[in-house]
């Protein structure tokens, strides 16, 4: 597609698009108040944000596997390329919680209703004392059905990439003894990782089958490589 035609898109949606997200967050301040109401918002505002990636820069999105999981499967570990991979599943599940690190609390509006929502805040640095505490939110969220997203990459990475995967994932599955999804999407050609062009395609977000209990570290870390790494 003409380059020139793309910038033009990716300019019209990233108006939109943040326009969308500063009026939303101010109008709707009042509705920190409610955890409850602050993830209806969030929820349209991915909705919103999809739709404008679809009709705007000719952006699909198609989601595969998940009909054939078990209704107890609540813990996903998404490769992760780009900023839309924070904001799909806010749409797809009523209320999935981010496994999220903690500078993204201090970003004015996004900040305020990611805590208000519940998603889990993770201080990266805080060694044992901020993994146990990960652990004891992961299993409170767990004890309501509450559908995690974590990033095992521990940041985003680029198209293509095969990285080393963090301890952090694992500490997850072996402590509270949780299966885990792996879910390969690429959403970096799309929705470029330094967040300005946005080029049209078909992203399919795939569900692999659950990586059983009883793994240890390095069978657990090399299965999920094979489903999340290219």
């Amino acid at each position: 597609m003409n380059t020139l035609f793309i910038i033009i898109r990716s300019l019209l949606f990233n108006f939109l698009f943040f326009n969308t997200t500063l009026i939303l967050g101010i109008v709707c301040l009042p509705l920190l108040l409610s955890q409850k109401a602050s993830v209806e918002l969030s929820g349209l505002w991915a909705k919103l944000t999809i739709y404008y990636l679809k009709i705007i820069c000719g952006i699909k999105i198609s989601y595969k596997g998940y009909e054939k999981l078990d209704n107890d499967i609540n813990v996903f570990a998404l490769r992760h390329e780009s900023v839309l991979d924070t904001i799909l599943f806010l749409d797809y599940f009523i209320n999935a919680k981010y496994i999220m690190k903690k500078e993204l609390k201090y970003i004015p509006l996004y900040g305020w209703f990611a805590v208000r929502c519940g998603h889990i805040v993770v201080n990266r640095k805080g060694g044992a004392s901020s993994l146990k505490e990960m652990l004891n939110k992961v299993e409170e969220k767990l004890m309501t059905n509450t559908k995690l997203i974590i990033f095992p990459h521990g940041t985003r990475i680029k198209v293509g990439q095969s990285q080393r995967i963090q301890s952090g994932i694992y500490a997850i599955y072996k402590y509270i003894d949780t299966p885990i999804v792996p879910v390969y999407l690429s959403t970096g050609n799309e929705w470029d990782i330094n967040g300005f062009t946005k080029r049209p395609g078909n992203i399919d977000v795939v569900f692999s089958e659950r990586i059983k209990e009883g793994l240890d570290k390095a069978q657990f870390i090399r299965q999920l490589e094979s489903k999340i790494n290219p």
